[in-house]
């Protein structure tokens, strides 16, 4: 199965390439508890020692505490009026900043998450410009007072570097209180969608197909060795390239969603497709064919198959896929569309039938089914036997034998005309001497 615009600082190669998530980022979705984070022997998995980047999403009760304490009218006209921000990442990378009044006015219905704030210095600090005055949203846990707040760190801390004794982390709501980075300081941060995924994909009874031409999938030799005329069965594999353009007009009707590449389910796996909605997966196929065939015979195959486009109509769900497996249900969609070109209608042709092995019951001699089998790399059928063999000299027989019978009896009946003739002749003498006679007077 299954996939593949450059925005911002995103590194996200298109067009006959795998989507390249960065390699050193990992998102979790569960969060430290408090026992784990006072752990002092800590041993690092391999992911660990990879992740250098490693982004923790909210869960429900934090989010909910979040916009709690950001949106709701506490009785602070300090913290109604503050604007605090937070970054955006893309596959991590910076991508940008976000205000506190853009989770307010979604409801923190983004994906919102934690960075370590040792890895936002390191990481994200030298691409901020120093002379802006913000400030970042994040928060503080205390293991010893097993609690954690949310509080926010000025600009100029983070990108001057500044060292613990003078960093300050104010508590939102009572900003009497302070956390240094003695405490564990996480940055608030959100994460931003790689691609849009097509789940569940059902498609609609309506099909249009196109023919196209046919090709050769590959060959073979059905053999039966036995005496004994029966069918025989064989199979042949061969794989084609699939090809998909699916129509991303189709897809991004609702103009509140943005239009990044598309990821497809399809085959049981998830393929990546360009932004013009065009991909490609390789498939491997098995054609089976058979036929009844004489004994001792065999005959070649040759498996064909058509092209044809299958213009599909489909309905689906849309996920935002954020990368290293983490996708979030967006909403449906309805009246996709998508052609697949592929191979279809296989059948197999055959050649004619081959034998070097002629045993089987003919009228012909036994010396050239012999001949056959020691010598012979031709393909021959058995009229082509009797014509193109000089040595054998029965072939002749029956004609001679008719020729002579003709001349035997030409001769017969010549002799036969022969003697008639003559015995004719001879009668016809002795009537005209008999009538000559008659005029003697008879004796006295």
């Amino acid at each position: 199965m299954f996939l593949q615009v450059t925005i911002g600082c995103l590194a996200l190669l298109v067009v006959g390439s795998a989507l390249e998530e960065h390699p050193h980022f990992c998102i979790d979705t569960e969060p430290l508890l408090l026992s784990e984070i006072d752990r002092h022997v800590v041993i690092p998995t391999e992911r660990d020692l990879q992740c250098h980047i490693k982004a923790t999403t909210l869960t429900l009760k934090e989010k909910a505490s979040l916009v709690d304490t950001l949106c709701a009218d506490h009785g602070s006209t300090t913290v109604r009026r503050d604007n605090h921000h937070f970054l955006r990442l893309r596959n991590g990378e910076l991508s940008g900043r976000g205000s506190q009044s853009d989770i307010c006015d979604n409801n923190a219905s983004s994906v919102l998450s934690w960075v370590p704030y040792d890895t936002v210095l390191k990481y994200y600090a030298p691409e901020l410009n120093p002379k802006e005055r913000l400030t970042y949203i994040a928060k503080a846990t205390n293991v010893e007072r097993e609690k954690t707040e949310l509080c926010h760190f000025r600009h100029t801390d983070l990108v001057n570097a500044v060292s613990d004794n003078l960093f300050t982390c104010v508590v939102m709501i009572f900003g009497d209180n302070f956390y240094g980075l003695e405490d564990n300081i996480n940055v608030l941060v959100e994460l931003e969608p790689l691609m849009h995924q097509l789940r569940n994909i059902t498609y609609l009874p309506w099909r249009n197909v196109t023919n196209s031409y046919k090709m050769q999938l590959g060959e073979s030799m059905l053999r039966n060795a036995g005496s004994e005329k029966k069918p025989i069965y064989g199979s042949i594999n061969y794989a084609f390239v699939e090809k998909i353009h699916l129509n991303v007009s189709s897809v991004y009707q609702d103009r509140h969603l943005a239009r990044l590449p598309l990821l497809l389910e399809h085959r049981s796996s998830v393929l990546q497709l360009d932004e013009n909605g065009v991909g490609g997966i390789d498939v491997e196929e098995k054609a089976y064919f058979g036929r009844s065939m004489d004994p001792r015979s065999e005959v070649k195959v040759q498996v064909i198959g058509q092209w044809v486009d299958q213009h599909r109509q489909f309905s689906a769900d849309i996920y935002e896929y954020y990368g290293h497996g983490l996708k979030r249900y967006r909403q449906p969609m309805s009246g996709g569309q998508v052609t697949f070109v592929r191979i279809d209608n296989t059948e197999p042709v055959f050649s004619a039938p081959e034998s070097n092995n002629l045993v089987k019951a003919s009228l012909f001699r036994d010396s050239k089914a012999s001949k056959l089998k020691d010598g012979s790399t031709g393909n021959f059928t058995e009229w082509e036997n009797t014509q193109e063999d000089p040595d054998d000299e029965e072939s002749g027989f029956y004609g001679w034998f008719v020729v002579t019978s003709l001349l035997v009896a030409f001769v017969v009946v010549l002799g036969i005309y022969v003697i008639i003739r003559r015995q004719h002749r001879k009668n016809g003498q002795r009537q005209q001497y008999n009538l000559a006679n008659t005029n003697v007077p008879a004796p006295a």
